[in-house]
This record gives C-alpha cells, sequence and structure tokens, in this order.
C-alpha cells in the first residue's frame, strides 16, 4: 500500500491510497472460503456448499466488506504513519475511487486534523477577580434561607395588607396588541424575588406593597421566550394581576430536634458549618473565575483556525441540543422549539467556537507539558461519579466502555489538568466588590 498525503489548510489533509488489487482478490477469497463453511443453504450440508454458489449468492456483498475492511485497515495505517491526528470521520471521495479494472485499487479520503498551535504562555498570567468575602451577614442569610425551607404557608387576615415575605394567590390578565388573552387563575407572586406568574419583572414587589385581598395591580412587561401561547413570546404586554388572598410565610426557629437531624448540636455549630461550606463555594467560584479569565487571556494570544467541518457539526448539534432544552424545560412543540433556538444560533454558534478553542489550547498544554492522565485515572473517575450517584462502579465502568464515554471522562481530565497546571501561573488579584460601586483590592496572591 502507498499513501500520499496533501496538506488542504491548516486542518485539512487529503490522503490517496494505492492498494495492489491481489490484496482485495486474497480478500474476497478468503470470504468465500469462510462463508462456504459457515452458510447454510437448502439441499447443502453444512461445510458442503460450492464456493460457485457462494460467490452468485454472496459476492456483491462480500466484495463490498472486503473493499470497506481494506480502506479501513489503510486509513489506519496512514495515521500511524504520517503521523495525523485526525478529527470526526474521514469523507471518501466517491469520485476517485476506483476498484474495477486490473490496476490498483486506488481511492481518497479527506480528514480533518487536530490544528497546530504554537504556544506562547508566560510564566506568570495576571488576572483580577472580583468575589465577596464571606461575611456574617451571608451566613445569616443561608441560616435564614435553611428555615424558609421548612417554613408554612397560612392565609392572611382579610385586612393584611402585602409584605415582602408573603405569597400573593390570584389571576393575572395579559393585554398583547390590544387584546385581552384568556385569565389565568391560581397564579403566584413572590415579592422578595420579583416573580410574577413565574416572570422575573425587576422591581414589581414595589407595586404590591401594601395592597389587600381584592385589589389589582397593572405592570408592563416583556413575555418570556416560554409564554404560551407561543406566537406572543418576547411582545411587550401589560399585565393586570388581581389578588384572590394573601398568604403568609411561618418561618420556624430551629429546635434542638431539628438540629439534630441536620447533623449539628447548637446554631453556633451550624453557623460554623454553613461559613466553611459558604467558603469552600468561594473558592470553588475563584478558581472558576480564574480559568475564565486565563482563557480569556490565552485566546486573545493564539489565533488559529478550527477544523470547519468539526466547528459545524458541533454548533448544528448545540442548536439541536438547545431546542430540546426548551421543550423540556417550557413545554414547547417541536416546530417552535426549533425556531426559538435558531433566534439564538449567532450566541451558541460564538460560545461553541470559544469552546473548541479553549478545548484545543488546553489538550496542546497538556500533550507539552505531559499532564494527560492514564487510562486508570480515567477509569478511576468514572468510578467515584458512579459512587456518588448512587450507582455499581464497575458497572458503570464497563457501560463506560461499551457506549464509548470512557474516552469523553479522559479528556475531562486532561483539560482539567491543563487549567490547574494554568492556575499555578496565574497571578491573582482578588477585589471585592463596594457598595458605591467601586472595586477595592481585598488580597493578592500567587494561585496554586
Amino acid at each position: 500500500m502507498s499513501c500520499t498525503v496533501t496538506e488542504d489548510g491548516p486542518c485539512r489533509r487529503t490522503l490517496t491510497f494505492e492498494v495492489d488489487r491481489s490484496k482485495l482478490e486474497e480478500g474476497f477469497e478468503a470470504g468465500v472460503a469462510r462463508l462456504a463453511r459457515s452458510a447454510r443453504i437448502k439441499g447443502f450440508r453444512p461445510g458442503k456448499v460450492p464456493t460457485a454458489l457462494i460467490r452468485k449468492t454472496h459476492g456483491d456483498s462480500l466484495r463490498e466488506e472486503v473493499r470497506r475492511q481494506v480502506m479501513r485497515e489503510a486509513f489506519a495505517e496512514a495515521i500511524q504513519e504520517h503521523s495525523l491526528r485526525p478529527v470526526g470521520d474521514p469523507e471518501l471521495n466517491l469520485e476517485n475511487l476506483d476498484d474495477e479494472g486490473d490496476g490498483p485499487f486506488t481511492f481518497e479520503f479527506a480528514v480533518e486534523v487536530v490544528p497546530e498551535i504554537p504556544l506562547e504562555i508566560p510564566d506568570e498570567i495576571p488576572v483580577t477577580v472580583t468575589l465577596a468575602e464571606v461575611t456574617d451577614e451571608m451566613v445569616d442569610g443561608e441560616i435564614q434561607r435553611l428555615k424558609e425551607q421548612r417554613a408554612t404557608l397560612e392565609d392572611a387576615p382579610e385586612d393584611h395588607t402585602a409584605e415582602k415575605d408573603d405569597i400573593l394567590e390570584g389571576t393575572a390578565v395579559y393585554v398583547v396588541d390590544g387584546d385581552e388573552l384568556e385569565p389565568r387563575d391560581q397564579r403566584a407572586v413572590f415579592l422578595r424575588h420579583d416573580l410574577v406568574d413565574s416572570i422575573r419583572i425587576e422591581g414589581s414587589h414595589e407595586k404590591f406593597l401594601g395592597t389587600k385581598a381584592g385589589d389589582t395591580v397593572e405592570i408592563d412587561v416583556t413575555l418570556p421566550e416560554h409564554f404560551a401561547p407561543n406566537e406572543h413570546a418576547g411582545k411587550e404586554a401589560t399585565l393586570r394581576f388581581t389578588t384572590d388572598r394573601i398568604r403568609l410565610m411561618i418561618v420556624p426557629d430551629f429546635d434542638g430536634e431539628t438540629l439534630g437531624k441536620m447533623g449539628v448540636a447548637d446554631e453556633d455549630e451550624l453557623r460554623a458549618r454553613v461559613s466553611e461550606e459558604l467558603e469552600a463555594q468561594r473558592a470553588r467560584v475563584l478558581d472558576q473565575q480564574t480559568d475564565h479569565l486565563v482563557a480569556e487571556q490565552l485566546l486573545e494570544g493564539h489565533d488559529f483556525e478550527l477544523p470547519s467541518r468539526l466547528l459545524t457539526k458541533a454548533i448544528e448539534h448545540k442548536v439541536h441540543e438547545y431546542a430540546h432544552r426548551l421543550m423540556q424545560e417550557r413545554g414547547m412543540e417541536s416546530e417552535a422549539g426549533h425556531h426559538a433556538a435558531e433566534e439564538h444560533r449567532a450566541e451558541i454558534a460564538e460560545s461553541t467556537e470559544r469552546g473548541l478553542r479553549v478545548a484545543f489550547l488546553l489538550t496542546t498544554i497538556a500533550e507539552l507539558h505531559d499532564l494527560s492522565p492514564t487510562r486508570q485515572e480515567a477509569e478511576e473517575q468514572v468510578k467515584s461519579l458512579a459512587v456518588a450517584q448512587g450507582q455499581d462502579p464497575q458497572e458503570a465502568l464497563q457501560r463506560s466502555m461499551q457506549e464509548g464515554w470512557l474516552a469523553d471522562v479522559h479528556e475531562q481530565l486532561v483539560h482539567q489538568k491543563a487549567r490547574d497546571w494554568l492556575r499555578g501561573r496565574a497571578k491573582v488579584t482578588v477585589e471585592t466588590p463596594k457598595q458605591d460601586g467601586s472595586e477595592g483590592t481585598l488580597e493578592s496572591s500567587d494561585e496554586g
């Protein structure tokens, strides 16, 4: 076999093959002999089917099978010989496929390859992260949230006026383009969260404060994408909400029994645990922001071409995925979901391209600095994920190999190790937001 590699661009190669025809004939005859031994055809004993009959009944399919096998083997050999790193499946050029006559079997594949990226990474990567400190007020707020999870609701007295912690129930009427839509009863308003009929309307709680059951509040609103009927989604509308009743949230204090169920002895121990969890969350956010800012600097400093077919397929997959998420989360019909997804194609494409660029950069860094995990590390990661989800680790590992997603876990580990390595080079300045809108330096440290 001979293979010629032509460079058609930074990420595209054409592989032209010539294979001696005898290889096809040898494969075909071997296939005929194999079928003659195993085929069951009426009138012949097993293993006694004439080869002439096999050629007549299975000749075309056998030749196609042999042809495909030869092409697969030739492609794999060429990839190894020429140190190519393909991404995606190769494209067979049917116009240059020739398996007729007595000459060599010739065929041609076009394949996209991993882009070559000349890395230029400084010893220090300065980044500035804006992140609040964990304060007593934040701890108080988290404990209050834990209490509210155990809260009960009860009807307010008739003369009660709405307060910020109350929940209003009533009827919502939308007016769109001058037309009044069908009234929607048993709708809710959560004053604290500015949620009216599941639509977040900034500052809307102020309209409801001090109102009573029977009062009507009118608000201008931009209808969200999940609004039904979907033809009104995104339009400007007027919402009239009439309160039928006001519900009071009764938040209990933690008693000894409740604290015991939470695994703490008293509220002081609960505060300490909440504070520790918030600090851990802050550390994770710090790492995430650092990773993002470092990636932005790398993208600015490394301009390279992406495999175009890979990028196109990735964008199509993300758009399709987004459409299905809209259909599941918002109950949209297929046509409406895909139409809504298409409206976001530009931002999805931008995000997808950025993600691919970062992925190639991280992979290149991992290879250059020998950070790639072993197969055993990937297998252990699969087992750990299975245990965390209450699954059998061995069964999950077997499934990952059968379904092919062990490779995805390995790639995630590659990227994580590269991020950790980059974080070790980051010179991080942490600033805390101030109430006047300016930013003051909280701390500056070398991450890692």
